[in-house]
């Protein structure tokens, strides 16, 4: 018990601890002045890029749902998305750790078969992993071609990246031809003696496994266009993410250069990664060591730092709230916020 209760506060403490580190090494009345710039007609146009980030983070997962033949109303799947991001945030990890609500989401609220949710998810975070990945490739690039790390361990760190970027496609390829890596990785754990306390909910879990898996290599072969527009309003994302970051910046008074920008962007993306809670401190830490190296005032790469976890711990609450609140409505005999018929109708069965 007593190690389990120090991993739960470990991620905690590291948060805690680099936070300190940030305060004491940059002058916060610099931090207070740079933020003091801003304008308001300057963080009206932040919100509404923003706004325009999430609408593309959610039409990708509606997209795919809608390949499979359950086109949901966009308001809801953008509620859905918002808890789910809430859950994933405010928990180690924040890009993962929100899938099993995603999944109930549209089960329980729109009966849409737990495989094809499934499914539907697997691809969202697959795509969503494989754009994030290029993004931290392309910042080592940069970081090579502006000599901002030795050239050897610049080249080993590209091989690296280049590599982990094979592997979503690589596990897409796999599903497509109907290999299901991870199904086959998680039998021999259900059948291993050691866990045979666990052995029902392991082989159910990879029956699921298998289950889902077979509709992901379905859906890439049947439904190839909403797969390609999916990754195409992906990459409308990002290109939003990066000009949002840019005019951030700008906004506190630095101008970057391409390099510069895709590399403080790579660090900032990196900290998601991390184990913490809501990335606690590395964000900040991310930011401030980056525009250190880059020449650049660490205390702007604090400041920008800030706003982010403003802005993301606002639409955070705002979704957890707005989960809680769905959830809650279950309990009372709400399945849906409309009768299901009329959200779905005709487009309630797959196409054949």
């Amino acid at each position: 018990m007593s190690r389990r209760r120090l991993l739960r506060i470990l991620p905690w403490v590291i948060g805690v601890f680099l936070v300190a580190w940030m305060v004491r090494s940059v002058s916060l009345a610099s931090v207070v002045d740079t933020l003091r710039q801003l304008q308001w007609w300057q963080l009206v146009v932040l919100i509404i890029l923003n706004l325009i980030v999430l609408v593309t983070i959610c039409g990708r997962w509606w997209v795919l749902l809608a390949g499979e033949g359950y086109r949901l109303p966009f308001r809801q799947v953008f509620g859905y998305r918002m808890a789910v991001f809430g859950v994933s945030y405010f928990t180690p990890g924040p890009h993962m750790g929100g899938e099993p609500l995603q999944i109930l989401l549209v089960e329980k609220g729109n009966g849409v078969p737990r495989s094809t949710a499934l499914a539907a998810v697997a691809l969202d975070k697959t795509i969503e992993f494989s754009m994030s990945l290029a993004l931290l490739l392309l910042g080592v690039g940069a970081a090579l071609q502006w000599r901002i790390v030795p050239e050897e361990s610049g080249r080993q760190a590209m091989g690296v990246v280049a590599g982990m970027l094979l592997i979503p496609f690589l596990y897409l390829g796999a599903t497509a031809f109907g290999f299901y890596p991870l199904a086959r990785l998680s039998q021999p754990l259900a059948n291993w003696r050691a866990l045979a306390r666990w052995q029902y909910r392991l082989q159910a879990a990879t029956v699921a496994l298998a289950a889902g898996e077979q509709r992901v290599g379905d859906y890439y072969r049947r439904a190839p266009r909403a797969f390609a527009l999916a990754v195409l309003v992906s990459l409308l994302g990002w290109v939003v993410i990066i000009l949002e970051y840019w005019l951030m910046i700008r906004f506190l008074g630095v101008q970057m250069s391409l390099p510069q920008l895709v590399t403080s962007l790579t660090a900032a993306r990196l900290s998601g990664f991390l184990l913490l809670p809501a990335g606690l401190g590395a964000l900040e830490f991310s930011q401030t060591f980056s525009f250190g190296l880059l020449g650049l005032d660490p205390a702007v790469g604090l400041s920008a730092s800030l706003l982010i976890r403003a802005r993301d711990s606002i639409v955070g609450a705002l979704g957890l709230w707005w989960g809680s609140r769905h959830i809650s409505g279950w309990a009372g005999g709400k399945v849906a916020e409309e009768p299901l018929e009329s959200e779905i109708g005709a487009d309630r069965s797959p196409p054949a």
